[in-house]
């Protein structure tokens, strides 16, 4: 006997990167295309060019299978690793504008998930959960690092400025409002300006 006969082979089919990949690609697709409500597994499954079964051994439902596809998008575009040392007004517009450059290509898709997220507490959960939270924790930890560092002073609300900044995406994400490096660079020197204030004391 071989040594290639006597090595047993692993159960079931083994899983292709590629076939994956072209999975998410095809349901980042649709939904740009046809919005969350209109795109259905078949319609993704066709579009890949493979069977339902072979979804679903991967995903156990289409929420699941659309959120990995735009964290997919997410991680490629906006989660890049940032020096320890890199200036918070640097690491900041940075962020600023690869989130804005990620949405420049997919948010009319995000725009219609998060509609169809108000009429879904279990998807909302996951959306907040598994593709916007990361984002934010990204976002605190720059943040966090400068106030580390000496840049920032202790006292910085970073919760509120985390809030604040993500607020003025998701206002202009949803009226369709440009998002650019310029504004990438205006919204960080607000923000950051205001977390460098002197906190005033309230007179008793």
């Amino acid at each position: 006997m071989t040594e290639k006969e006597q090595a047993p082979r692993p159960p079931g089919r083994p899983r292709s990167e590629a076939a994956g990949r072209a999975i998410l690609d095809a349901a980042r697709a649709l939904v740009l295309r046809h919005g969350y409500a209109g795109v259905t597994t078949q319609m993704i499954a066709d579009a890949a060019g493979t069977g339902k079964q072979t979804i679903y051994r991967r995903w156990s439902s289409k929420p699941e299978l659309v959120l990995d596809a735009f964290m997919a998008h997410a991680r490629d575009r906006i989660d890049l690793p940032t020096g320890d040392n890199e200036p918070v007004e640097e690491a900041l517009v940075g962020f600023l504008t690869r989130l804005f450059g990620a949405l420049a290509e997919t948010g009319s898709a995000v725009r219609g998930l998060m509609a169809y997220a108000q009429n879904d507490a279990d998807f909302r959960a996951q959306l907040k959960e598994r593709l916007i939270g990361p984002r934010r924790k990204a976002l605190r930890a720059i943040l966090e690092a400068a106030v580390m560092r000496g840049e920032l002073p202790e006292s910085a609300d970073l919760d509120t400025t985390v809030t604040a900044l993500y607020g003025a995406m998701w206002y202009r994400l949803m009226l369709d409002e440009p998002m650019d490096a310029a504004f990438a660079a205006r919204l960080a020197a607000f923000a950051l300006a205001g977390l460098r204030r002197p906190v005033e004391r309230r007179r008793m």
